[in-house]
């Protein structure tokens, strides 16, 4: 614990990193660190040097997919008092899991299955659970629309879900990532 009068700039702490391959990619874990030393999140990068690689090479290993489907299921069958008391470390944890998957593969797993674009009818009903669904889905988003990693495989995608790319083009245009959801629940 630091003193009460300690200078919380001069505190530093040393990153961790961890490696690890998935599909011939390499993914750092990178625990960060806020300034006062308390463990504020653990982000999964991309290397920087990594190649071009194509919609069916992103990977979405069978595990994530057996995760994707429990975490989806979960939230789309459970109540919210029973989610916050006995779910919700399972499934944050679960979600920071999959955060390394590119955003298309993973609702492209969702809205290819239809037991699980039910259940995200069901959490879209739901204020609650919405609401931090598309907190973390949007930032997620927002990260690789600023590396222009969405647009390069928007055809792949609208082709994996059978849905015409003028119809979701203008949901990538706009940034609305809500909307986006909305509209693949409807379609």
């Amino acid at each position: 614990m630091l003193p009460m009068d300690a200078n919380i700039q001069e505190v530093q702490k040393d990153q961790i990193i961890e490696e690890k391959t998935i599909h011939n990619q390499s993914i750092k874990y990178h625990l960060a660190f806020s300034k006062a030393g308390i463990l504020s999140a653990i982000i999964k990068l991309p290397p920087k040097d990594a190649k071009q690689v194509t919609y069916q090479e992103l990977p979405r290993t069978f595990e994530d997919e057996k995760k994707i489907d429990d975490l989806i299921t979960t939230l789309g069958i459970t109540g919210k008092i029973t989610l916050l008391l006995h779910h919700e470390k399972r499934l944050r944890k679960m979600g920071d899991e999959l955060r390394y998957i590119h955003p298309f593969r993973f609702v492209g797993y969702i809205f290819s299955h239809p037991e699980l674009k039910e259940h995200m009818a069901v959490i879209f009903d739901d204020y609650f659970k919405r609401t931090n669904f598309v907190k973390d889905y949007a930032q997620t988003m927002d990260i690789y629309d600023l590396r222009n990693k969405l647009v390069m495989y928007l055809d792949d995608f609208a082709s994996e879900l059978d849905i015409s790319v003028d119809k979701i083009k203008p949901y990538i245009d706009n940034r609305d990532w809500e909307g986006l959801l909305r509209f693949l629940i409807s379609y």
